[in-house]
């Protein structure tokens, strides 16, 4: 989870007030989502690539994280063509292809891809913590606030101290295989990792008490919006907002 990977890069995206990004762009990412027409959903594709351009985050990048969301709407794109009833436009022996499931299809795959690249800009475009402070002061409880941000705290971690075991069973002849040995020694190193992780959230939690932790965090962030951030937000709520009149006039 390299989130903050293209965090500190210059563009009019990282240049944004905190608060206004995630306030807009949420709002964006919903107006996408809750399109229905095949049409409208590939405009807030095309729109969701104008703003990952603009963002200047890598696209080859972008396009690796795409690798997993793609798995999981690639089945919506293929099975609801042959499943959905409607007017039929070919038939392969029993099966039928109907063009309300390829039009039902394409939209979810297109507003699908939309959101997560949308959803990438949101999170990568400044540092995870300072997402979460803005999170803090646009109302969002801050229970909800400090689990988001510990969660991706400790999953990097979590992900370091795993490649630290596997780099340490490699060294001493470990190979993996498909068989009762390799899963018997995984699981051993996953319960040990899983032991460990306790043991050091307890002495993170003792450390954050000692340091005069009463379950919030500091607010040290201060923000002012300007006129820039205004045009920004409107010029993308306004987007998502003509996505949603194209929708009810198509």
């Amino acid at each position: 989870m390299h989130l903050d990977l293209y965090s500190r890069r210059n563009s009019p995206i990282h240049n944004w007030d905190p608060r206004a990004r995630l306030v807009a762009l949420f709002v964006l990412i919903v107006s996408v989502a809750t399109l229905q027409s095949p049409a409208i959903a590939a405009i807030g594709f095309v729109l969701s690539l104008v703003v990952l351009a603009v963002s200047r985050i890598s696209w080859r990048r972008a396009a690796a994280n795409l690798k997993w969301p793609l798995l999981f709407l690639l089945p919506f794109l293929l099975i609801l063509p042959l499943t959905v009833e409607g007017s039929s436009i070919a038939s392969l022996s029993i099966l039928s292809i109907s063009r309300e499931g390829i039009n039902l299809g394409l939209s979810i795959f297109l507003k699908g891809l939309a959101a997560v690249i949308l959803a990438q800009v949101l999170l990568a475009s400044c540092p995870f913590s300072v997402t979460a402070l803005a999170m803090g002061r646009i109302k969002v409880p801050d229970s909800l606030v400090q689990i988001f941000l510990f969660t991706y705290r400790y999953i990097d971690l979590l992900g370091r101290e795993l490649g630290s075991t596997l780099r340490s069973l490699d060294a001493r002849g470990f190979e993996r295989r498909s068989d009762c040995r390799t899963a018997k020694v995984l699981g051993n190193a996953l319960g040990a990792l899983l032991l460990h992780s306790i043991a050091r959230s307890e002495r993170m939690f003792q450390a954050m008490i000692s340091r005069c932790y009463r379950g919030q965090l500091p607010q040290s962030c201060r923000w002012r919006m300007n006129s820039r951030d205004w045009m920004k937000g409107l010029v993308v709520v306004g987007a998502a907002l003509a996505l949603q009149f194209f929708e009810m006039t198509l």
